[in-house]
């Protein structure tokens, strides 16, 4: 959005008339590497765990044991972060890309203050604008799902590790 200098109100971009770029740096603070590195903390993580507090422990050589690994995660998750927010510039594109051709075809309309210009327009607005929402969510399932198969392939290695500590 832009300010209006004369009357202080903001408007809205002929770019992005919808608004969608601020509605996009508000989803890329959903993948902010800083916020996830510290919900997993080792030292937050640690101190919720009161049975752990109470044993003879050393909570500072567990954490400097495993900082190595912290920090891998936390460059994995930056990494993640990064193609999360590549994926929402991409949509946002093909929105733009749509609602641009959509524009093009509106200005080759012969007379656009005619009922029928009106309504062809709104047409092809209202059809761009649902094939970009379409193609969009298309790619956000696309990301969906590889996340899941991910997931799903390290369940296993995670059931396997608890496995194994339960027969230390």
């Amino acid at each position: 959005m832009a300010d209006n200098k004369k009357t202080g109100k903001q408007t809205q971009s002929t770019m992005d008339p919808f608004g969608f770029s601020e509605m996009f740096q508000e989803s890329f603070k959903m993948f902010d590497p800083e916020r996830v590195a510290q919900m997993f903390d080792p030292q937050k993580v640690f101190a919720q765990m009161p049975a752990m507090q109470s044993a003879d422990m050393d909570m500072n050589s567990i954490i400097k044991k495993n900082q190595a690994s912290f920090e891998a995660m936390v460059e994995a998750n930056k990494a993640a972060a990064a193609t999360y927010q590549d994926m929402l510039e991409k949509q946002r594109d093909i929105f733009n890309r749509m609602t641009s051709a959509a524009q093009d075809v509106a200005k080759k309309t012969e007379s656009p203050v005619s009922p029928d210009a009106a309504a062809k327009n709104s047409k092809v607005y209202a059809e761009a604008a649902e094939t970009a929402f379409n193609l969009m969510r298309e790619m956000a399932e696309a990301a969906q799902s590889a996340n899941q198969e991910a997931f799903d392939r390290l369940s296993g290695q995670v059931a396997q590790a608890m496995d194994n500590m339960k027969n230390k």
